[in-house]
């Protein structure tokens, strides 16, 4: 579910609390363990012991070297995605501002080396635009964000390739999300 701060024209999405709670477990929850496993595994107090200290020693770099690429993702209220709605509407990402009539499409990809997702904006010259989510911002989240806020202003050709993309009928059992006909109208 998307969590959104919206005054005026302009849109600030930030990350699910509960994808927050969830990383946050998993990270720390793992460097913890992982650190007590390594610790009980070094006091050879277990026919176990060696199994233990081989996977404190391959677990915990790798989920401390995941944590330090989430933790600018943990910065309180920080705004993932930020958008300014109208015709002459954009989204703002590091590289610049990505005119909506511009944009050709928009997914979420994964990063294979750091695990992190990023939204991936193309534009119709060719060019990638990419915002780090962080994980905090689901597959679903995100194309609804697109659909509601990007989709009315992209062009007819733009939004034919995202009409085949998108599939509104899972948008809907899943969310409840269901796009407004003025938006496909103008």
């Amino acid at each position: 579910m998307l969590n959104i701060r919206q005054s005026g024209e302009k849109i600030d999405i930030k990350g699910s609390k509960v994808y927050y709670v969830v990383l946050l477990l998993f990270y720390v929850g793992g460097i913890v363990g992982m650190s007590w496993v390594l610790k009980e595994g070094l006091t050879f107090s277990s026919a176990f012991s060696l199994i233990w200290i081989a996977g404190g020693v391959i677990l915990l770099p790798i989920l401390i070297y995941l944590f330090i690429w989430f933790i600018p993702g943990l910065l309180p209220g920080k705004t993932i995605v930020s958008l300014v709605q109208g015709p002459n509407g954009y989204m703002k990402t590091k590289a610049g501002n990505v005119p909506f009539s511009e944009i050709k499409d928009a997914e979420l990809r994964r990063n294979g080396f750091t695990l992190i997702n990023s939204l991936v904006i193309i534009t119709r010259d060719g060019k990638q635009y990419r915002v780090l989510t962080y994980n905090l911002i689901g597959e679903n989240d995100v194309s609804i964000m697109v659909d509601q806020y990007v989709y009315p202003y992209m062009t007819p050709e733009s939004k034919a390739a995202w009409d085949k993309k998108v599939n509104l009928d899972h948008l809907f059992e899943i969310a409840r999300y269901k796009r407004d006909d003025q938006s496909s109208k103008m």
